[in-house]
């Protein structure tokens, strides 16, 4: 028996024998509406981001210990206009050293809020973050070198929504609360009492932490949301630690309108949509004539790890449940042109690079990524081209304006790849051709059969001391050593 298969056979052993509880509620919770800071509308004075230690009750009738971003579990939902800049105080009160990573947002290195820039226990980092992209759904969270994984779980993300011209004037739902919602997706592991769980092991770094209960904006699921006749806009997250989540509706397709990087050329209908931690897309829901209508999520995720399967496997539940009211909403019809979009050329790539994700490196390696200041826990260290993680050592040199063409692959399973500042096309996913509605910009790519190939561009600046990330966005594979970086100059 190799060693994975091990981890596998004793892990599944204990989790059947006394792991954390399933919990669902018994009847649907209204949909919690998080807190959004517009700043559209102009800023005056410096935008603060407390990271707090708090306390949150998923729904179990226990508080677990949580950190929070100027609340008691997660962030504020952040609305930004193209052209802006945003003057943050990002303050830490956590007990311990963190980081504010801005994902999916071109922006230089120095303000990327990557692992080189801590922030201490009781101190400020003040950032001035430029907005220069189009509208899109981005979001923060921490990025602390070895204790991603962990802030992040406990509460330390929220989502950054970037509005542009086009988007505040075009014919879609953007009344915020009504017909547009955030969600942001979690699996969590409870124990019998009701308090969240996070525990490390050898077998859990093999797939990342993977938690057995749904739970929407800080609730766990299902939860019910009372919307106007009309169409109604989801802007979804993936916020888990690990774990692919297969999105459907209980009636109707999924109609996919934007990605990551922003709108896509025209909407999409799909049946399902796959979303790997980290990924974001944006739904329309079609209310016009149901009176009811279901976001459904499997658990299993096709391919997100073996721990899906000890708890019934291919476990779809549901997420949030619309019911249609008498008043009247957004009357439009679902867009058939969004964005102006041209078809990606490789061609104009001057520079093709190739990255290798590995799972077991061995025992040398691993002595290297411990000393390196990677967690592991008790596994064996994991790298990209035959390197962990070093926080003073630089991967790769980029120049500044160049195209370029990225090719990954992997030694074992699926893995999401994120690259930091920039938004990318996808060339092919898993050796084929990308869905439909992951043809649009993009930040994340799924990597497990073949090569995964982007065609990406940078734009931004990114020195030695404080360099783009490049990494596998499974966080405790990240935090163990599947990551790298780069500058820009």
């Amino acid at each position: 028996m190799d060693r994975r298969a091990f981890l596998r056979t004793t892990c599944a052993g204990m989790l059947l024998a006394g792991g954390g509880m399933a919990w669902a509620q018994s009847t649907p919770r209204p949909l919690p509406i998080i807190p959004v800071t517009d700043l559209t509308g102009g800023i005056e004075d410096r935008v603060s981001l407390a990271l707090n230690l708090s306390s949150h009750d998923f729904g179990t009738g226990v508080a677990s210990q949580t950190f929070g971003i100027n609340h008691d579990y997660l962030g504020p939902v952040l609305r930004a206009k193209q052209g802006q800049t945003l003057p943050f105080d990002v303050t830490n009160n956590i007990g311990d050293t963190s980081t504010i990573h801005w994902h999916g947002l071109h922006i230089p290195g120095e303000v990327d809020g990557g692992p080189h820039q801590e922030v201490k226990n009781g101190s400020v980092w003040s950032p001035d973050v430029p907005i220069v992209q189009h509208a899109s759904m981005n979001w923060f969270h921490s990025h602390m070198h070895g204790k991603t994984a962990q802030q992040t779980y406990k509460g330390l993300a929220g989502v950054l929504l970037v509005e542009d011209d086009a988007s505040l004037s075009s014919d879609l739902p953007k009344t915020y609360g009504v017909d547009d919602f955030t969600l942001i997706l979690q699996d969590k592991m409870f124990d019998g009492s009701g308090k969240m769980e996070y525990e490390l092991s050898a077998a859990v770094f093999e797939d990342g932490f993977e938690g057995n209960t749904l739970v929407v904006n800080g609730a766990i699921a299902p939860v019910a949301q009372t919307v106007p006749t009309g169409l109604i806009r989801l802007r979804i997250l993936n916020a888990c630690n690990a774990r692919f989540l297969s999105l459907s509706m209980e009636t109707g397709p999924v109609t996919v309108i934007a990605s990551d990087g922003g709108f896509l050329s025209a909407s999409v209908e799909a049946e399902s949509i796959l979303m790997s931690p980290g990924e974001r897309y944006e739904i329309l829901v079609d209310m016009n004539s149901v009176e009811t209508n279901a976001l459904n999520v499997s658990l299993d995720g096709e391919g997100g790890g073996f721990l899906a399967n000890l708890f019934g496997g291919n476990k779809t539940t549901t997420a949030l449940s619309l019911n249609r009211s008498a008043a009247k909403g957004f009357d439009g019809a679902i867009p058939t042109q969004l964005a102006n979009l041209e078809p990606p050329q490789p061609a104009d790539a001057a520079v093709t690079r190739s990255f290798q994700l590995e799972m077991d490196v061995g025992a040398d390696l691993a002595a290297l990524a411990l000393a390196w200041d990677n967690y592991c826990g008790d596994a064996g260290a994991m790298a990209i081209n035959g390197q962990p993680m070093k926080m003073d050592g630089i991967d790769d040199e980029v120049r500044k304006g160049d195209t370029e063409i990225w090719r990954i692959s992997v030694d074992d399973q699926l893995h999401p790849f994120h690259i930091h500042g920039c938004s990318f096309r996808i060339l092919s996913q898993n050796g084929g051709p990308p869905p439909a509605y992951a043809a649009g910009w993009k930040d994340m790519v799924h990597v497990e059969e073949g090569w995964s190939e982007v065609l990406v561009r940078f734009d931004y600046e990114a020195t030695k001391d404080a360099p783009y990330m490049y990494h596998c966005h499974i966080l405790e594979h990240e935090d163990c050593g599947m990551m790298g970086q780069f500058t820009v100059t």
